[in-house]
């Protein structure tokens, strides 16, 4: 895993923003326009000016298949204005097929990332296959009434793991490998957390939610309120694992930060993220960067 933030994120807390970036691609710089789905898709391309607020995708993977998008909202001064008083939807259009006829309408849930503070807005949507897409996002509210088109890259397959696949049988580290001080750079963590490796969950046939997070060194400045929620949903359910992973080796260099090996074996582009598997050691959800607690409660009420 290399040490890049969620671009979004990353603008949401100024004081860490970085030069490097990884996820959609930026409404204000395009790749010089597409000859595929006629004269229409360069539009996609064209930098956001002239508008009260225009959009962000903040995901560093989008692939074929059924995905978790999350969309930031920045204003003509780039400045985050993400609230629950935006309402936010995409028309998305395969830019290989048309630029005028969208394939689908995605709504869209707003979900602080830092409670008062920051947030995104999460949608779901479906890719038929890799290549160019479109978005023609819709902001209203708060004095904004603005249509924004932005596009971005389906890939293939993500690097991590493929919703419905195994996942690694990582050996994370547990407090029979190290006291729960050398594993966790949570303030507050839960004991519970550190009982079970991945390996052993999975040997054990049982569901788990593993959250990898660095509340010390978290570049987006949201590991921790994930983790935070995380550590809630585990006292509302029962028969299901809880691991954290912290992504760098403990001790660490701030200045020459070295990630685990499970970081690296499940593909991770960015930090946070969590991930539920069920007993047979399948993936069944995964949230990149923020999660809300209802959704996360919604795919554990399945078990």
């Amino acid at each position: 895993m290399t040490r890049i933030p969620l671009r979004f994120l990353a603008v949401l807390t100024a004081a860490l923003l970085l030069a490097s970036a990884c996820g959609g691609d930026d409404p204000d710089a395009g790749d010089g326009g597409s000859e595929d789905g006629g004269d229409g898709a360069a539009a996609f391309d064209q930098p956001a000016t002239g508008v009260d607020a225009y959009p962000l995708f903040v995901n560093s993977e989008i692939v074929v298949g059924e995905n978790r998008i999350l969309v930031g909202i920045l204003n003509s001064d780039d400045a985050p204005i993400g609230s629950p008083d935006l309402e936010v939807t995409a028309d998305l259009f395969d830019l290989a097929e048309s630029a005028t006829e969208p394939v689908s309408t995605m709504t869209m849930d707003f979900e602080w990332s830092i409670e008062d503070v920051t947030g995104v807005y999460i949608g779901h949507a479906s890719f038929q296959h890799a290549g160019k897409w479109g978005a023609e996002v819709s902001i209203q509210g708060e004095g904004i009434d603005e249509a924004v088109k932005t596009s971005f890259t389906v890939a293939e397959e993500g690097s991590t793991p493929a919703l419905g696949a195994d996942v690694p049988a990582s050996d994370t580290l547990t407090i029979d490998d190290k006291p729960l001080k050398d594993l966790s750079t949570d303030p507050h963590p839960d004991r519970n957390f550190y009982t079970s490796s991945i390996a052993q969950s999975i040997e054990a046939g049982h569901p788990f939610v593993v959250v990898f997070a660095t509340p010390k060194f978290c570049t987006s400045a949201v590991c921790g309120p994930t983790l935070d929620i995380v550590k809630d949903a585990s006292k509302r359910v029962s028969g299901i694992d809880f691991i954290h992973v912290e992504v760098y080796e403990l001790p660490a260099d701030p200045s020459n930060l070295v990630p685990v090996a499970s970081a690296s074996e499940w593909g991770l582009p960015s930090e946070p993220w969590v991930f539920v598997v069920d007993g047979d050691g399948k993936l069944t959800a995964k949230y990149e960067g923020v999660v809300g607690a209802s959704e996360l409660q919604e795919e554990l009420a399945k078990f």
